[in-house]
């Protein structure tokens, strides 16, 4: 998939302009939810967006509670459990409805754009993607909760240690892969998802278009947008069973 020009090209995974434009037009649209929510809000009959979001709380509850070992360990995670789910469910959303590729023939060096990158993408840059979509981003929050979850157990450092070594010294390996994994498994089906959504928009204008080309490409909008929405319900019960398995509230006894 076409690029937008990459900031900190040196690093071993980096980000580009797209995925920093991207999560602040994210986060600006949950900040306007959210404002709407409370804007009028009445305890009594909840309606509309208020009711919206606290159906969207009460369901990162559950999810928290089918996790974590206490409430007091739900009450700590569901905070960062319900932002979390609902800004990575708006981000994939925006990305697939808003995924913009344009083909420029003039360089742009004050953006970053000079004749070679231009000729090496053969003019075509992207615009708009999600910020999920961006490596950098996905593993990005998958360390923030591996630093998160290890916080947390610091509180209990004699539990903490042990875990490590229980059941196996395969604990420590453990702490390498689920990191990774929890990040590159968001990563892989939004970007996947948006790379051929790309191909299939793009397609019809280099090869003319095809009957079936919008039902098509229709019926892929919507199996991508169900898998967004999954990725972003596993990325965040996968945050609250890494911090509930260092939780140790209720095992002190046990140290």
């Amino acid at each position: 998939m076409p690029n937008f020009p990459v900031l900190f090209p040196n690093t071993a995974f980096p980000i580009n302009m797209v995925a920093i434009g991207t999560i602040i037009l994210t986060g600006l649209v949950v900040l306007v939810i959210m404002r709407v929510a409370v804007a009028k809000m009445d305890m009594r009959r909840p309606r509309g967006m208020q009711n919206f979001v606290e159906w969207a709380i009460d369901f990162a509850k559950g999810m928290a509670r089918d996790t974590m070992p206490t409430e007091t360990a739900v009450n700590f995670v569901l905070p960062l459990a319900f932002f979390t789910l609902f800004f990575l469910f708006i981000a994939n959303w925006l990305g697939l409805i808003m995924t913009i590729g344009v083909k420029l023939h003039q360089p742009m060096p004050w953006l970053g754009l000079t004749a070679a990158k231009l000729a090496a993408t053969k003019g075509e840059v992207l615009f708009f993607d999600s910020p999920t979509a961006n490596m950098s981003v996905a593993l990005g929050l998958a360390v923030l909760v591996w630093l998160i979850s290890h916080a947390r157990g610091l509180r209990h450092p004699k539990l903490w240690f042990r875990h490590f070594f229980s059941p196996s010294p395969l604990g420590l390996l453990e702490e390498i892969t689920n990191p990774l994994t929890h990040g590159m498994r968001l990563f892989g089906n939004i970007f996947a998802g948006e790379a051929l959504l790309t191909v299939m928009l793009n397609a019809p204008f280099a090869m003319g278009w095809i009957p079936w080309t919008v039902p098509l490409i229709l019926v892929w909008l919507i199996y991508a947008g169900f898998v967004a929405s999954v990725q972003a319900y596993v990325f965040s019960v996968l945050l609250c069973l890494y911090i509930g398995n260092k939780s140790f509230e209720g095992h002190e006894n046990h140290a």
